[in-house]
């Protein structure tokens, strides 16, 4: 628990304002390269991604993929182009690619294992030579893909109708409602009729992350206003989301239902749709819940991330 208070009171410290906040991330990602073991984890998770978009029905050959807050590293457009024959599309809003990891990116990415196709090889070699490339730009240059940074959430620069797959991963968790549903808002205009949105949420309090020792839905133990004064910074906000009111939030706006994937604890196991989590860990015991989280369901509870699929109507 110390461990977990340590890194609050850290992350609480720098996420105060914008300078403070920058800083932070010039230390850990620029100085110390932290984001060199988020390429190793998006090494693991990928191919359980593209194995997923194929079994709801996407044609992954030729898609148009959007990746959203592809961060700070160019893995994205290496993992896309690998899967789709295309670099496709990334936005971020906060994050920006740093060259120091284009060696890391490419290394990872080739590494995947990617569902066969006749092209998997060839593509792998071309994405190999990418290693030596002098800069991430060049490298996004070779493989035919577009990088935008410094994204409005309200009006991303993409043409309406032009995207088969929207990707979000650890990502929507960080962003407020208003935020949210103005993002919402511009994936319904950008994807094609019957085009997916595949978001990953990491449920989990960012504190659970530091030390195991802490209860993993901490954060819904404390009221709003508790919750503002001692997480609301930027480093530490979390939105709170139970996973009902996120299926809500998409059908909301227009989206219909594919699938919900629930991760459990302490498996990680991914149930698929329907299962539930019924064997996983309790995130906090429901006699500690603030008043807002009391109608949580039992597998809200037991949910410490999920990947929600859905659907823009065809």
């Amino acid at each position: 628990m110390i461990r977990a208070l340590a890194k609050g009171a850290l992350l609480g410290t720098f996420g105060i304002s914008r300078p403070t906040t920058r800083l932070y991330r010039t230390i850990t990602r620029e100085w110390m390269g932290s984001q060199a073991t988020h390429v190793d984890k998006l090494r693991r998770v990928w191919p359980e991604y593209t194995k997923v978009w194929a079994d709801v029905g996407l044609d992954l050959e030729g898609a148009d993929v959007w990746v959203h807050e592809g961060g700070w590293t160019p893995f994205p457009f290496l993992a896309n182009y690998l899967a789709t024959g295309k670099a496709g599309t990334v936005t971020n809003h906060e994050g920006r690619m740093l060259d120091r990891y284009l060696a890391r990116a490419v290394n990872g990415a080739i590494s995947c294992e990617l569902p066969d196709s006749a092209q998997l090889d060839d593509r792998r070699k071309s994405a190999e030579a990418l290693r030596w490339a002098p800069s991430v730009a060049d490298a996004v240059d070779q493989l035919g893909g577009m990088l935008h940074e410094d994204v409005a959430l309200w009006a991303v620069p993409l043409s309406d109708a032009s995207i088969d797959l929207c990707h979000t991963g650890g990502t929507l968790e960080h962003y407020s409602l208003d935020k949210l549903n103005a993002f919402l808002g511009e994936v319904m205009r950008v994807l094609r009729p019957g085009g997916v949105m595949s978001h990953v949420f990491d449920h989990r309090d960012h504190l659970h992350h530091a030390d195991a020792q802490w209860p993993f839905l901490y954060h819904y133990g404390m009221s709003d206003l508790i919750y503002r004064v001692l997480c609301g910074g930027s480093l530490l906000y979390h939105n709170r989301l139970l996973p009902g009111e996120i299926e809500e939030l998409f059908s909301a706006h227009g989206f219909e239902r594919i699938a919900v994937r629930r991760m459990a604890l302490p498996s990680r196991r991914y149930a698929e749709d329907g299962e539930g989590p019924d064997d996983g860990e309790f995130g906090i015991e429901r006699k500690k819940l603030a008043g807002r989280f009391e109608s949580a369901s039992d597998a809200d509870l037991r949910t410490a991330a999920a990947h929600y699929l859905f659907r823009k109507p065809a």
